[in-house]
């Protein structure tokens, strides 16, 4: 009557919407892609290569890279936007700043800048 184990959707933890840079016509990226994040654009994501840590998986297909891609996204439990000082960059690791936003860190520590809005002073960051 009832299957015991398997995956469904809440087992994944957090989604979150992305834009695949190698997604094209000819090559889409399929449902069920193991997928990295990227430091070359707000919530850019490629595909894993050979020995990739997989940080992302692709809900559904899309062929081209201007189109949201839906991934279920692994080591994150949420994400959040603070406000930030000093120079910061997309894929950066944040600590916080003791006065009530975060900065650079300066050793990865599983948080990631995933997009930078320098006309609010804010980023977005993915946190494990």
């Amino acid at each position: 009557m009832f299957k015991v184990g398997g995956i469904v959707p809440d087992d994944y933890g957090l989604s979150i919407t992305v834009y695949a840079q190698e997604a094209t016509e000819e090559n889409p990226i399929k449902a069920g892609t193991p997928l990295k994040l990227a430091t070359t654009g707000a919530y850019h994501a490629v595909k894993c290569a050979d020995g990739d840590v997989i940080q992302l998986v692709a809900k559904h297909a899309v062929q081209s890279k201007k189109q949201p891609l839906g991934a279920y996204a692994y080591a994150f439990s949420r994400n959040n936007e603070f406000p930030y000082s000093g120079t910061i960059a997309v894929g950066d690791s944040v600590v916080a700043d003791g006065q009530g936003g975060v900065k650079k860190a300066d050793a990865p520590n599983g948080t990631f800048v995933a997009l930078v809005d320098g006309s609010k002073k804010t980023v977005e960051v993915l946190l494990p």
